[in-house]
């Protein structure tokens, strides 16, 4: 299997420093983060994000790489949460609603569709993984199977808040065995909407609880010495309006793309950002290459090092 990870990031380096008229050979790639931890809240849309509700999010987009990005179409949850974890868009992967099945035949991939999982399995046999997620359709969106630890946290509509903390408490006690990806996956941003409303009063409290949530993780990998050499991947599927979703409105299509930790500086965001970038961005961090099979591209690149 061909990989494109390394010529592809010699390739945005040489473009990113030719542009400001510097010696593309000045550039180093920084080394590889020991960690990432990806944080994918649900409904989430970047037009509805109160920033004064989410302050530990609007820190790490301060100090982070922070872009608006573009889910695909149709604005639906697991379309796109099968993009995040496959590195594939719509188009090729087939998966057009939330019933947990390809409704358009997908491409012929060999062996299977592409899995960020899958491939820090294949890669790194011993590297120790954990998925936490309180909606059922996230084990549709990615390759459970090869997660070493995973966990679906159920329940009814009501209890998103206590589902989607305990969702983060169970994931942080493995810490201890130092998971190179943990997902940590937040529902009752959406849940609101549907129910609520998008930027209704209960969807700002919804976005203050997983903020808070938020600032737990961040918190939990200080205590744990673990904070420098992490990198936070911050994603949403799509956004919303009114009670619903899923059409080609901007405030659906527009989702934050955040990549945040000290182990992140000397990194640059390249745009457009789309997210099927997610994977490719993921497995670059950790010092991986990324499967052809996959078409997004990292979207963390190295900058040159100042003169």
């Amino acid at each position: 299997m061909k990989f494109i990870r390394t010529a592809l990031l010699a390739g945005l380096l040489v473009a990113a420093v030719s542009a400001r008229g510097a010696d593309p050979g000045a550039a180093i790639p920084p080394p590889p983060v020991a960690r990432v931890a990806l944080v994918g809240v649900d409904g989430l849309g970047v037009r509805n994000i109160p920033w004064d509700a989410m302050p530990n999010l609007a820190r790490l987009r301060d100090e982070g790489l922070y872009a608006v990005g573009r889910c695909g179409y149709p604005t639906l949850s697991a379309p796109n949460w099968t993009s995040v974890f496959s590195g594939v868009p719509i188009e090729l992967h087939g998966v057009r609603d939330n019933s947990g099945a390809p409704k358009v035949e997908p491409w012929r991939f060999s062996p299977a569709l592409p899995d960020v999982f899958s491939e820090i399995r294949r890669q790194a046999p011993d590297a120790f993984t954990v998925s936490a997620y309180p909606w059922k359709g996230i084990g549709w969106c990615h390759a459970t199977n090869a997660v070493s630890e995973t966990r679906l946290f159920g329940g009814t509509a009501d209890q998103y808040v206590k589902r989607d903390a305990a969702a983060v408490d169970w994931a942080l006690s493995f810490l201890p065995r130092n998971p190179r990806l943990a997902l940590y996956y937040q529902g009752q941003v959406d849940s609101a909407g549907h129910r609520f409303g998008w930027g209704s009063p209960e969807y700002t409290n919804a976005c203050r609880n997983v903020d808070a949530n938020l600032g737990r993780l961040v918190e939990a990998h200080k205590a744990a010495g673990l904070w420098e050499d992490t990198a936070f991947v911050f994603v949403a599927d799509h956004g919303g309006h009114d009670k619903t979703h899923g059409d080609a409105s901007m405030v659906c299509f527009e989702v934050p793309f955040l990549v945040a930790g000290p182990a992140t500086k000397g990194l640059r965001l390249r745009e457009p950002v789309v997210l099927a970038d997610t994977a490719p961005t993921i497995l670059a961090l950790l010092g991986l290459d990324v499967p052809e099979a996959m078409r997004g591209r990292p979207a963390a690149a190295a900058s040159a090092p100042s003169r």
